[in-house]
C-alpha cells in the first residue's frame, strides 16, 4: 500500500526546508509553516531559497509570476513548493513498480 501523499509531503517539506510540522496535517498549515520559512529565507539568505527552488525544479517563469504580486509573494513561492512537492510523490507512487520485471527477476 503506498503511503498517503500528504504525510509524505509534510516529512520531505519538513526535511527540506527545516520545519518543525510534525502536528500539522492541513494543507493550509503547511503552506502557512513555508510562507513563514520562505520568508525568513528572503530575508535572511535568498541565494538559498533560490538554490532550493532551482533543485526542486520550480520553473523560473513561475517564480518570477509569484514574485511580479505585490502581495502574498512569500505565500505565493510557499505554494509553488508545495505543488511541486506533491507532483513529485503522486508522480513517484504512480511510476513505482511493485514486482520487478521479469527480464530483471533473477
Amino acid at each position: 500500500m503506498a503511503p498517503n501523499p500528504t504525510d509524505v509531503l509534510r516529512d520531505t517539506l519538513a526535511q527540506s526546508f527545516g520545519l518543525a510540522i510534525s502536528d500539522l496535517v492541513s494543507e493550509e498549515k503547511i503552506i502557512e509553516a513555508l510562507t513563514l520559512r520562505v520568508e525568513e529565507l528572503i530575508a535572511g539568505n535568498p541565494d538559498q531559497l533560490f538554490s532550493m527552488l532551482y533543485r526542486l525544479d520550480i520553473s523560473e517563469a513561475r517564480i518570477k509570476a509569484a514574485m511580479a504580486l505585490d502581495h502574498e509573494v512569500t505565500k505565493k513561492i510557499a505554494v509553488l513548493i508545495y505543488e511541486r512537492q506533491l507532483e513529485k510523490i503522486i508522480s513517484r507512487n504512480q511510476f513505482r513498480s511493485t514486482r520487478p520485471d521479469d527480464d530483471l527477476a533473477w
